[in-house]
């Protein structure tokens, strides 16, 4: 159940390890099973905010007593007031440069002389590409033939995958996602790209149940996390049409092996596996139904 969007004050936490890794995507995935909102990679460990009173301060002390078992941590820990909470995040952000292909920046960021250019104000919501799992996404979308196809981007955070898929000459994106603050966030952002038009892109706040309404999509992202992704793998199939493409992430490569079984059991073809970070993207293809 989606809890409601309130602007309160978020907790920031700043790590750094050495070595970087695997201690960074190690951390990423623990605390990502905390209400942690904002992930940003850094050259030397992690910047993460939550809002304040969804933090266990004792389930985050553990983390960090875990972390230090794997590498030489440096933990700050300090609290951004709402109202300071731009300033905060622009003096942390950098673009995220897809392989020359593609950025991901902040509207206060010069645009690439060249690639796609992806405009993103994230107020608190999941994906700016600084996780591996959304440059993975990325990566992969810039390989796909979007156009004149029917896109469904699930959990779609900022609505950076969305906004990708348009850019990218899909017709149509139905980008939804179980978050208030998201769904508001990827309708902003996606008036930052003048991708606001209501015949190409619809943003709904939901989970997988809006699936019943919403049927015939020639491609799927979802980069959610593995045990959703298990859970509603048989959801997106009942939806995907035949001859589509579903890309999946969330999720580190060692859930790989899950992950394939479970696309083997729907008769999915698993085309690419692709890593970074110890992050893992599957890109399969429907071939029946």
């Amino acid at each position: 159940m989606s809890r409601e969007f309130v602007r309160e004050d978020y907790l920031k936490v700043e790590i750094t390890f050495d070595p970087v890794l695997p201690a960074r995507e190690v951390a990423i995935g623990w605390l990502s099973e905390l209400p942690f909102e904002v992930f940003d990679s850094t050259e030397h460990g992690l910047i993460v905010y939550a809002p304040n009173t969804f933090i266990n301060p004792d389930e985050l002390a553990q983390i960090k007593t875990n972390l230090e078992a794997i590498a030489s941590v440096n933990w700050k820990e300090s609290i951004v007031k709402t109202e300071n909470w731009n300033a905060a995040w622009e003096s942390d952000y950098e673009p995220v440069n897809i392989e020359g292909r593609a950025m991901v920046r902040a509207p206060f960021h010069s645009a690439p002389p060249s690639g796609l250019d992806i405009v993103i104000a994230p107020h608190m919501s999941f994906g700016t590409g600084h996780h591996g799992t959304t440059w993975l996404m990325i990566r992969t979308l810039l390989d796909l033939d979007l156009k004149g196809k029917k896109v469904l981007d699930m959990g779609c955070g900022t609505g950076v995958l969305a906004l990708a898929a348009l850019k990218l000459d899909a017709s149509f994106v139905l980008a939804i996602d179980i978050e208030v603050g998201a769904y508001e966030n990827t309708k902003e952002n996606a008036a930052l790209n003048g991708c606001g038009n209501e015949n190409r892109l619809s943003v709904k706040c939901g989970d997988v149940a809006l699936l019943k309404q919403h049927h015939h999509h020639d491609v799927i992202l979802a980069n959610i996390n593995r045990n959703i992704l298990l859970q509603d793998l048989e959801s997106y199939d009942q939806v995907l049409n035949v001859g589509g493409n579903i890309a999946l992430s969330g999720f580190f490569t060692g859930d790989v092996p899950v992950l394939q079984e479970a696309i083997k059991k729907l008769g999915w073809e698993c085309l690419n596996v692709a890593e970074s970070d110890g992050w893992a993207c599957i890109l399969c293809g429907k071939t029946q139904k």
